[in-house]
């Protein structure tokens, strides 16, 4: 693969933007589950086993003593940096015919998009599997398939080059499954695809060949669950398929938490951003040829998460991180064959003097609503009553940050009416595409500046670092119970850890007072999402001492004592 020097220096380019950005978030607080992973390393914890394919547990656990229990997101981060150079070398295999005189341009454009993409920045400093390591194996297994797939699968044993791309396959087909039992996703999307290319579909017999193989596929991954028992006696293959029984049998489809799964998805769909999403609707016949196998992923993987399994209760915005890698490589080469590196100034006029405005209405006054209902976020949305602040966490991080909500639908509507004006004016592609690159890059510049910073409405790692030092030096604070576990991991280096609290409705109340009234001690509330102030755990808290408050825009930590609280009432 060689570069002009004009593309080696964009880029190098490319790559220090990449390492800046990822640089800032490494000492982020773990949140939540992200904790796990340095517990299964730390020789003193009892944290056991992950119930997923050993090869991720394994991964931390070696790789976690050398890097030191507070820097796992060095692991992630790893894994991403290799991503963005196997990334950018799957599109110049995928592209390079297609780019004029075999440059690098959609190379160029989809590193540029994994970049500044938020939700790509958020995965690859995620302490967890999906993000950052599934991806790894599925473009080393991309490679391998797409440089086969040029040659239309005439493999020649005598062939160095082909025995390397098919090592390439199963190397990332075995290790993505390894990884997670939802790594067979991508292998499924690529057997797809090569039925299409050799008509497997055409006549019944070669359709019963394909099934065939389909078999064999299988046994073959069977293979590779018993084999990994094997080579890793800590692997708990038992609990990892019951793990996904609870998945399968939860409940009935009708039955299942739709509202909460339609929540995640639409948290997803808000960290994707126009900026990967709506180049899609400029995909041309060219381009679906070459990213046909991307688009049968995507298919199978929304279907795998939204309907075959009920993953309601599960972190589904970050199993929706899959969605990165083929939407950067497609939206790359949209960007990459509209878009030229000249513009005249009136082209950027007016995007730019949107963007501006769009960017000043996050510093009107926003309404903070409660966590619960989460009917009410729902109602103002659909009301147009835009002006409040959207909270964005999840089970494996990030600690909870806010965006404007009036922010993030000026985006997403301008951005979706340039697309529509498409309809009536086909001439204007260019300058349509180049106004939603800029709002897109507006949306993710906010969304990175708030999740690493906060300087816009308030940053909660800040607030727990300083709410830590209080609880440490306090000789009378001896336990701590952590209001939706923000700053667990820090509470618990402090020796003074209790346990979480959450308060989603799901959970019996009855059972959260009795707890409340048992556990009379120190609590550490950072406001985020914010707590409904007629709910019982508000009125719990209005009746202790609050020793320790700070405020930070629109969220503020308070270290309550309870030790005199009155009883709360069922």
């Amino acid at each position: 693969m060689t570069l002009s020097k004009k593309e080696f220096l964009i880029f190098a380019s490319i790559l220090a933007i990449f390492l800046s950005l990822h640089l800032f978030g490494l000492r982020l607080p773990y949140h939540q589950d992200e904790y796990k992973w340095p517990m299964l390393t730390n020789p003193t914890s009892e944290a056991g086993t992950v119930v997923h394919p050993p090869l991720a547990e394994f991964t931390y656990r070696e790789i976690g003593p050398i890097v030191g229990l507070d820097n796992f997101r060095i692991i992630p981060f790893a894994f991403g940096l290799l991503n963005l150079f196997l990334i950018f070398y799957l599109a110049k295999i995928v592209f390079d015919p297609f780019d004029k005189l075999g440059t690098s341009k959609t190379a160029l454009w989809t590193a540029f998009l994994f970049t500044f993409s938020f939700y790509s920045l958020l995965a690859s400093l995620m302490v967890d599997t999906d993000g950052a390591v599934m991806p790894a194996f599925f473009l080393i297994m991309a490679i391998g398939y797409f440089q086969l797939r040029k040659t239309n699968f005439q493999f020649s044993i005598f062939n160095f080059q082909n025995w390397i791309w098919l090592i390439l396959l199963i190397v990332g087909a075995a290790g993505g499954f390894l990884v997670k039992m939802s790594g067979i996703l991508p292998l499924v999307a690529f057997a797809l695809d090569f039925a299409i290319i050799k008509k497997f579909f055409a006549d019944k017999k070669r359709f019963l060949r394909f099934l065939g193989l389909g078999v064999l596929l299988a046994g073959l991954v069977v293979l590779v669950l018993l084999l990994a028992k094997l080579i890793f006696p800590f692997f708990p293959l038992e609990k990892s398929i019951k793990y996904w029984e609870h998945f399968a049998n939860s409940s009935s489809f009708f039955d299942r938490g739709w509202l909460q799964t339609f929540i995640q998805f639409a948290k997803s769909i808000l960290y994707t951003s126009p900026l990967l999403l709506l180049p899609v609707f400029f995909v041309d016949k060219e381009i679906w040829e070459k990213t046909r196998p991307f688009f049968i992923f995507i298919f199978i993987g929304l279907v795998f998460y939204l309907f075959a399994f009920d993953f309601s209760l599960g972190a589904l915005d970050r199993y929706l991180q899959f969605l990165i890698i083929p939407l950067c490589i497609i939206s790359g080469a949209v960007f990459a064959k509209t878009m030229n590196y000249e513009s005249r100034i009136k082209d950027y006029a007016l995007p730019l003097f949107i963007s501006i405005l769009i960017f000043s209405v996050q510093f009107f006054n926003h309404l903070v609503p409660p966590l619960h209902p989460k009917t009410e976020w729902i109602a103002r949305a659909i009301s147009m009553k835009w002006n409040f602040l959207f909270p964005f966490s999840g089970g494996s991080g990030p600690l909870p940050f806010y965006v404007s909500f009036l922010f993030m639908a000026l985006v997403w509507v301008c951005s979706i009416v340039f697309v529509l004006s498409l309809l009536k004016m086909k001439n204007i592609k260019k300058q349509i595409l180049f106004c939603v690159l800029i709002l897109g890059i507006l949306y993710n510049g906010v969304f990175i500046e708030e999740y690493l910073f906060g300087k816009i409405n308030g940053s909660a790692p800040g607030l727990v670092l300083g709410a830590i030092e209080f609880i440490k030096n306090d000789q009378g604070i001896k336990k701590v119970t952590v209001y939706n576990d923000n700053g667990g991991y820090e509470v618990q280096k402090t020796g003074k850890y209790r346990k979480r609290l959450y308060i989603d409705p799901k959970f019996d109340v009855n059972e959260k007072i009795q707890t409340l009234n048992r556990y009379k001690e120190h609590y550490l509330v950072v406001d985020i999402p914010k707590i409904d102030p007629d709910s019982v755990y508000q009125r719990y808290f209005d009746s202790c001492n609050a020793v320790y408050k700070e405020k930070d825009k629109y969220i503020s930590a308070t270290i309550y004592n309870c030790q005199n609280a009155p009883d709360l009432k069922f």
